[in-house]
């Protein structure tokens, strides 16, 4: 009986070998078993036993409050089988984007956790190509939409140009008309840097609801000067995701601005946020004069606007940063009665 049992746990590790996904088993968050693909994948050589370490090392650091709380869900039979991607960190400090599978299963009245780790390195490369590619198309498409954007005020600053040539003064009225196209101008081009300019994604935990109150105050003397009320509800104290704080930041500034810029005196700005399930909900609504129907499918678009002197950019930009935090935006709106845009974040926890 005892030759069988080794017999089989022999060929139970020979046939957990020849997977090539990277099999490990926990007892909680200690290793008690890794195949050879394991070892390969956290580059070991293959007999280095990594039995008693904590998968944890091996988990890039700003990962780890996805991983204890998919943990969490499995241990607490709230989920049977969970899968979810993150970074792995490999003995030689490699960062591999990885697809994790976590499944529990009892061992002798001792609760396990089988991982399975498959590496995504070349499926990221694909859609790496595929997002340079779709960039290169919105590039060319801006490049076309510059010409004419840019053109216009640049005919307008010529032509006053030279009627001023002729003139022996100054002609006040003229200055102002080619001191605002050249704001305009300048205005263009600042959003179109967030297209070209090469951005370092810093992506930490930060709090939704910190964000959203220096945003506001950013804005409260124009506010003030049009009887604009602004004001923030929330459900909870923290409203936690993971993003870069700087690109955020952006998004309710474009948001909060547009709002600004569609109410008439004495109008509302209500800024929104709860939680629900594993997402951060952010609604901004306000009482402005709303989105014709008809220009609900062009929202985001490079420029396409309804203001008139907008470029569409800074709609474009907030929508571009809210899908690479993998969130998501709706839009309701209301003629002459107000507009509501709905983000939704992935939720972090502490």
């Amino acid at each position: 009986m005892s030759g069988n049992s080794k017999s089989t746990e022999f060929d139970f590790k020979r046939m957990i070998d020849q997977i090539l996904d990277a099999i490990i088993i926990l007892n909680r968050e200690k290793i008690v078993y890794s195949n050879r693909a394991a070892n390969k994948l956290l580059s070991f050589d293959e007999n280095t036993p990594l039995c008693g370490l904590s998968l944890g090392l091996f988990i890039d650091p700003s990962d780890m409050p996805i991983f204890r709380r998919h943990l969490e869900e499995i241990c607490s039979n709230k989920m049977s089988t969970v899968t979810f991607a993150l970074s792995i960190q490999s003995s030689k400090n490699n960062k591999i984007p990885s697809e994790i599978t976590c499944h529990p299963f009892w061992d002798h009245e001792q609760q396990m956790v089988q991982i399975t780790i498959r590496d995504i390195s070349d499926r990221k490369a694909v859609e790496e190509s595929m997002r340079q590619s779709e960039k290169l198309s919105v590039i060319g498409e801006l490049s076309a939409g510059i010409l004419h954007e840019i053109r216009n005020p640049l005919t307008s600053i010529k032509g006053f140009l030279q009627l001023m040539e002729n003139s022996s003064q100054v002609n006040m009225d003229y200055m102002r008309i080619i001191m605002r196209e050249i704001v305009q101008i300048e205005k263009i081009t600042n959003e179109l840097l967030y297209f070209t300019k090469p951005k370092r994604e810093h992506f930490t935990q930060l709090d939704l609801s910190e964000i959203a109150q220096e945003t506001i105050s950013l804005f409260e003397t124009q506010a003030i000067k049009q009887q604009t009320e602004m004001k923030i509800s929330m459900n909870g104290e923290n409203h936690l995701s993971f993003g870069d704080r700087t690109q955020l930041k952006q998004v309710f500034v474009n948001l909060i601005k547009n709002a600004l810029e569609a109410i008439p005196a004495g109008g509302n700005i209500v800024i929104n946020l709860w939680s629900a399930d594993q997402e951060e909900h952010v609604t901004i609504s306000d009482t402005g004069k709303g989105i014709p129907e008809q220009a609900f499918q062009n929202l985001g678009k490079s420029f396409f606007t309804t203001k008139a002197t907008g470029t569409g950019l800074g709609l474009m930009v907030t929508y571009t940063i809210i899908k690479n935090h993998k969130g998501k935006v709706t839009v309701e709106s209301e003629e002459n009665k107000g507009t509501t845009f709905h983000l939704i974040f992935p939720k972090a926890h502490r």
